[in-house]
């Protein structure tokens, strides 16, 4: 098969939703993509196909957040999942790659949940992860995804105080981050740690938050009656849902049933916001955080694996 490859500026987006026309989740699928399109988590130019001849055959989308110019993930990816050497999504992802290199990305990560939900209804789930691998993609997170679908904003009577980012400042804030950091059972932030130290994830995590949607008094240090740091909590709304974005317990606080608190505290804080749906994410194996979330309230509903990849420095995977 001899691929040539397009945006969707130069083709169209109905082109590019084309590749996906056989899902049973289409519907979905377009409605996700028109909202992307409209918060600037992506744009046309940075939606590429592989066609043959003139028919489109793979497709695969690059993410920010909302009106970000540095791409973080890769979103709606699809390609003909028949094929056993999944050479199609090879090659659009390959293409999307260099497209991620010219407009500044280090990296990117792409996440699939099984069963398939929304927003991106992955389906084919054992063809995506091939891909992904082929692609030199690695499991950097093998989680659980959380919903909180209650009304009720109440909290059990709080044996912490709590002090929001304007009253501590960013400097407190951060390092108040960094000390939950240590000894953390969290994939992803161990990742970041190996690679930045400490404080230079903690610092770069709270960088990269800032991008969600949020009220001042929605992240929050808490303390001890004592005064003594116990935990953060950053509550906020991604592009999709409201989200439990961190909740982080400092190592001599550990173990007395904290971070089900802190979270109660993020979901009430959203609740009195008319949130509809709350969602969180947390590594399976981490364990205090899977049994904050069910003490809050939380039900488990799917597996989230997110795979991650560096673009620089490291030779393209043919």
């Amino acid at each position: 098969m001899s691929l040539t490859f397009a945006t969707a500026a130069e083709e169209s987006m109905d082109a590019f939703m084309s590749v996906s026309a056989e899902s049973a989740y289409q519907r979905q699928l377009e409605a996700y993509a028109e909202s992307l399109l409209q918060q600037r988590c992506t744009r046309p130019e940075w939606c590429v196909l592989a066609l043959n001849g003139r028919v489109p055959v793979a497709r695969a989308a690059l993410w920010s957040l909302p009106a970000a110019e540095i791409p973080t993930d890769l979103v709606l990816i699809d390609a003909d999942w028949s094929d056993t050497d999944v050479s199609t999504g090879q090659a659009v992802i390959t293409r999307t790659h260099d497209l991620a290199r010219n407009v500044g990305a280090d990296d990117l990560s792409h996440s699939i949940d099984s069963p398939p939900e929304a927003p991106q209804y992955q389906d084919n789930e054992q063809a995506r992860v091939r891909l992904l691998e082929s692609c030199g993609y690695e499991l950097r997170r093998d989680g659980v995804r959380w919903r909180y679908s209650g009304t009720e904003s109440t909290t059990a009577a709080p044996s912490l105080l709590f002090r929001s980012l304007p009253d501590v400042g960013e400097d407190a804030f951060v390092a108040a981050i960094e000390a939950t950091y240590e000894g953390t059972r969290d994939s992803w932030i161990s990742s970041s740690i190996e690679e930045l130290g400490l404080l230079g994830a903690a610092r770069a995590d709270f960088l990269d938050m800032q991008g969600m949607e949020r009220q001042q008094d929605w992240w929050e240090l808490a303390y001890t009656a004592d005064g003594l740091l116990a935990g953060v909590i950053m509550a906020a709304r991604n592009p999709t849902s409201a989200v439990i974005a961190y909740v982080g317990v400092v190592p001599e606080q550990r173990g007395r049933g904290l971070a089900a608190e802190l979270v109660r505290r993020g979901t009430a804080r959203l609740v009195d916001s008319a949130a509809a749906e709350i969602r969180g994410d947390c590594d399976r194996d981490n364990v205090p955080m899977v049994k904050a979330f069910e003490r809050a309230g939380y039900q488990d509903f799917a597996r989230r694996r997110t795979f991650h990849r560096l673009l620089r420095g490291v030779p393209p995977v043919l």
